[in-house]
């Protein structure tokens, strides 16, 4: 069962050299639109640029081999049920002691000449991407920077890639992890088990996400999320909700961690509520199985709308 895990791992694994190298790119004004379900850790700060680098290890590729023929030459290993979008056949992944039994059309070799390009960028805008270990398409138009997986196709892909992006504050953030599609006939994500984050933003945020999980902290607002299976956590730390908060989420839950001297009038609907904040109820109402309550932290005067469906809301003192 290992070996299956193991192999599987590697069917889906993305394979290059990495650089501990930033990309930088100047964008201080608009909106950042980031089009994928890989994780990223975004950072605010106060400047005026993207920067953009890879968190995920530096690995060589190694031989992968696909639709072999059956050879009495070469054992071979097969993983079944794996679904190639390209030929919608089932892959067949081989460990050949004879390279003359293979199609060589289909393998790849690792790449083991890191010293030779010292010093050296790749030239070419998608290939220095590459390079860097950015494995996503950047493209920048109509006061938009646009960050998209590059995929084609109905699949689900197990991802190792994990980003880290500083964003400046000045900026607006709308991230969908559906690929900004409303209606996306080529169905695909990247799945990891892994959770997006951001932190120390002050700019405005829009967040849709199908199942990926999200953690914001010392995000100020205003925060707009919809999820349909994720949960979202939210902490502030060393900074106050400042503008409103409204988060939906059918199926997961929402935990909420902030100051007792928070400003908040919070609109709450889910299966349960659960707080150790001294809130003033305002209303508390029961209908089939769901639980709406009305809670008031000194003025309230930033709103807050949890909508966690069949899910838990916690409400946490700092």
């Amino acid at each position: 069962m290992k070996n299956k895990i193991a192999i599987l791992a590697i069917a889906f694994s993305v394979v290059f050299a990495v650089n501990a190298q930033e990309k930088k790119i100047k964008f201080n004004k608009g909106t950042l639109k980031i089009c994928s379900s890989k994780t990223f850790k975004i950072e605010g700060y106060n400047g005026a640029e993207v920067i953009i680098k890879s968190l995920h290890d530096k690995k060589n590729s190694f031989p992968i081999v696909t639709g072999i023929r059956n050879s009495s030459r070469s054992p071979k290993t097969t993983v079944k049920g794996v679904y190639s979008s390209s030929n919608k056949k089932n892959l067949t992944f081989t460990r050949a002691r004879n390279l003359d039994s293979i199609s060589t059309s289909y393998v790849f070799f690792s790449n083991r000449e890191g010293a030779r390009k010292k010093g050296l960028k790749r030239l070419g805008r998608k290939q220095e991407n590459k390079d860097l270990g950015i494995y996503f398409t950047i493209e920048q138009k109509d006061g938009e920077l646009i960050f998209k997986d590059a995929t084609n196709g109905q699949f689900v892909m197990l991802s190792n890639e994990s980003y880290l992006i500083k964003i400046p504050n000045s900026i607006k953030l709308n991230w969908d992890t559906s690929n900004c599609k409303k209606e996306n006939k080529n169905k695909h994500f990247f799945y990891s088990n892994k959770t997006s984050s951001l932190s120390n933003f002050n700019g405005e945020v829009e967040l849709t996400t199908s199942l990926s999980n999200f953690k914001l902290t010392d995000v100020t607002g205003p925060v707009s999320i919809n999820s349909i299976g994720g949960n979202v956590t939210v902490a502030f730390d060393k900074k106050l909700p400042l503008k409103l908060y409204s988060i939906y989420s059918n199926n997961g839950f929402i935990d909420i961690t902030m100051p007792q001297s928070s400003d908040v009038n919070v609109e709450a609907n889910a299966a349960a509520v659960y707080s150790d904040i001294n809130f003033k109820v305002l209303q508390d109402t029961e209908l089939d199985g769901q639980q709406h309550m009305k809670l008031k932290l000194r003025r309230g005067k930033v709103k807050m709308k949890l909508e966690a469906g069949f899910g838990t809301v916690y409400l946490r003192k700092k």
